[in-house]
């Protein structure tokens, strides 16, 4: 293997809560990102080349990018919390304090009449921090405000793609959209914020996947993700005036071919949820945008902020059962929709956007995110529940997936037959279950590192003073000695080489010492929202 450069770094900021400057500290990242051969599911093999930019994998892709390319890398130097001290010595870390003066907070969105302005603070917190850098939360001028992927969705039928990190969604089907004349494809990728980043690092706290800790997944008062979708632009497939036809546009590749050929896809959707304590029943605000060609702009980054709200959820409307019968009361959604997406809406009105399945709503879904305590080898034992209904469920059944639940209770367990309908004893889950608090993209990293086995190709290449039991050392003797000044952002990159031959000495490990060997593949299956 070709000797590679790695970075250590010790990443610590300053969190201001009342009047007290208090060190923070992060996930020591790689400097530079590497690559290496491994297998499709990251085992250890060819035919396909991982790169990493630290614990985890950026991605994985038969056909890599060119070098000289810009490249997807995963943002993944989680906050490590607030450190706690006994007798001068460092000895943890807390969780991060819940915000309490974020822009969204001046605004009730249980007032009608302030709705708008809460969807546009949380639209304009976004955007703000992430289009000036296309969506790249690395970048150094963000300053103090870090954005964070979920690691380990690298993998599987809907791997991240090597040049945005998008995932493939439901596609949008052409019998739904009155848009489009054939079906086209639909991608997507979520952004945790920092107060979010740090509950992803708490669940992902081990390099090795199946030490990941579920019952971590509990997330704090402030915690907020963004996802933003595409469609695959295809003018011909595109019926009347073309909704996309400015929209921002970016070009990715298919992780499965043999050439790393780009297409291009359009910025269709956004979807954000937020952990607000003013949500009673589930804890949660879901609001989804719509890109809305009508709206002028003044440059192609303008673009971005052409997104006009399709509504809110603060939970599921659990005695809807039918269309107006009786009206919404915990959605809202925004009589100026724009047309061509003014009739892509969830089960009886709920809120959806046109990447999203009918059947069901954004809340709904994401509150079925759990997994088994038993870490199950696959994958519908070990989430115990579909994202939606199943179509033999009947109408009474199916309301099974609108109860308002808390985000630390699960879904619960539901039986496989007939036709995988009928929850075990709601809301008590059994077998117990650990709830993911509404985050889909955390049940589908644990569901390919600890269901499905799928392996690490980052392991071999962490250096010894990154590894779990040598980072804590790391970040402890740094505050101790006092290296940096406590209104510090970041302490400069130290770069060391070393190579293959030298891993022995320095600790790292082998395949073989940290179980890489190849395993049999299960079977997948990702219900489809």
């Amino acid at each position: 293997m070709m000797e590679h450069r790695y970075v250590r770094r010790l990443i610590l900021g300053a969190a201001l809560f009342g009047v007290t400057a208090l060190y923070t500290g992060c996930r020591s990242t790689f400097d530079e990102p590497v690559r290496d051969t491994t297998g499709e599911d990251g085992e250890a093999g060819m035919g396909y080349t991982a790169q990493c930019s630290g614990w985890f994998p950026d991605w994985i892709s038969r056909t890599a990018p060119p070098e000289d390319e810009p490249s997807f890398q995963l943002a993944q130097g989680y906050p490590l919390g607030i450190p706690r001290f006994e007798d001068g010595e460092l000895v943890g870390w807390d969780p991060l304090e819940p915000y309490d003066n974020a822009p969204w907070l001046a605004h009730d969105f249980m007032d009608p009449n302030e709705r708008l302005d809460y969807l546009t603070a949380l639209k304009d917190y976004a955007l703000s921090d992430l289009v000036p850098y296309d969506f790249v939360p690395q970048n150094k001028s963000l300053g103090k405000k870090h954005w964070y992927h979920v690691p380990m969705m690298t993998s599987g039928f809907f791997a991240r793609e090597a040049r945005h990190g998008l995932t493939e969604e439901r596609t949008l089907r052409a019998n739904e959209q009155s848009w489009l004349s054939s079906s086209v494809g639909a991608y997507g990728i979520g952004l945790y914020n920092r107060i979010g980043g740090y509950t992803v690092g708490q669940v992902f706290n081990d390099p090795e996947p199946s030490n990941a800790q579920a019952a971590n997944a509990e997330f704090i008062d402030g915690a907020l993700v963004v996802k933003v979708l595409f469609a695959e632009y295809d003018p011909g497939a595109i019926v009347g005036p073309d909704p996309l036809a400015n929209a921002p546009a970016w070009q990715i590749q298919d992780p499965f071919a043999n050439s790393s050929d780009t297409f291009e896809v359009r910025l269709i959707q956004m979807d954000i949820a937020v952990k607000d304590p003013r949500s009673p029943d589930t804890g949660w605000v879901f609001a989804t945008y719509v890109y809305d060609e009508s709206l002028p702009a003044a440059s192609p980054q303008d673009r971005w902020y052409n997104l006009t709200p399709v509504g809110l959820a603060w939970g599921n409307d659990p005695d809807v059962t039918a269309n107006n019968d009786p009206d919404l009361d915990e959605t809202w959604i925004n009589p100026a929709v724009p047309s061509p997406f003014n009739a892509d809406f969830g089960l009886h009105g709920r809120l959806n956007g046109p990447v999203d399945n009918p059947e069901s709503a954004c809340m709904s879904c994401h509150s079925t995110a759990q997994v088994r305590t038993d870490r199950s080898n696959s994958v519908g034992a070990y989430t115990a529940a579909r994202m939606l209904p199943d179509d033999t469920c009947t109408d009474a059944q199916a309301m099974h997936w609108f109860r308002n639940i808390p985000g630390d209770e699960p879904f619960g367990q539901m039986n496989v037959a007939p036709g995988y309908c009928q929850p075990s004893n709601p809301p008590v889950a059994t077998p117990p279950m650990h709830s993911l608090d509404y985050s889909l993209q955390i049940q589908r990293g644990l569901v390919n590192g600890v269901a499905l086995n799928h392996e690490n190709p980052c392991l071999s290449l962490i250096p010894a003073d990154q590894l779990p039991d040598r980072a804590e050392q790391q970040m402890r003797m740094a505050v101790i000695r006092g290296e940096m000044a406590p209104r510090d952002v970041e302490k400069q990159s130290v770069r060391t080489k070393k190579a293959q031959a030298l891993r022995a000495r320095d600790d790292l490990p082998s395949w073989k010492a940290v179980g890489m060997d190849p395993s049999d593949k299960d079977a997948e299956y990702y219900p489809g929202r």
